[in-house]
């Protein structure tokens, strides 16, 4: 049996695509989310369904079971027993909608907000070591640059990245906005 050794990915944005892969699996992998939640000294250890229900309410702040569902890949009645052990753990609190008074909506209590800090401050730990040798102004570039692409990625996926991240990023002014950068 002879085994396929050419790229798959040709022509432009090959590169671009293939980094943007590694970089979202390797970002996304159960390595780093675990040693997030370490490091975080996250109160309920390797419970990883909570811990990331928990990063969704980071971007979220409220958000109905159904959402968070959706969001860290399980079943509803499964986010409501990730809930419950997080209220047990005083780090969430249920409410109804404001909205729709027949559905729920969970959020952080003072001790989920404070975990939630934990996390942020790890992550962002990270974000500082890669780009402390960067000058401000390529950074602010590929900020702008990142912002730009996956704002306009959301567009036009009916804006799943904003259904599943619960991050809605600003859209820029016109499609020259970011050109000066």
């Amino acid at each position: 049996m002879e085994l396929a050794s050419a790229p798959l990915l040709r022509g432009r944005g090959a590169d671009f695509s293939v980094a943007l892969q590694a970089l979202v699996t390797s970002m996304n992998s159960t390595a780093v989310r675990e040693a997030i939640l370490v490091q975080s000294g996250f109160p309920l250890p390797g419970d990883m369904p909570a811990f990331l229900l928990l990063n969704q309410l980071i971007y979220r702040t409220v958000a109905r079971p159904t959402d968070m569902a959706d969001a860290i890949g399980t079943g509803r009645s499964n986010v409501s027993k990730i809930v419950r052990r997080l209220e047990v753990a005083g780090l969430v609190g249920r409410m109804p909608d404001p909205e729709d008074g027949r559905q729920s909506i969970v959020g952080l209590t003072a001790a989920g907000r404070e975990v939630a800090e934990r996390i942020v401050a790890v992550s962002s730990s990270a974000y500082d070591v890669i780009f402390e040798d960067w000058a401000d102004t390529d950074f602010e570039q590929l900020e702008a640059l990142v912002v730009r692409l996956v704002a306009n990625i959301d567009d036009r996926l009916d804006h799943a990245i904003e259904r599943t991240s619960g991050v809605r990023l600003p859209r820029p002014v016109s499609a020259d906005s970011t050109s000066a950068v």
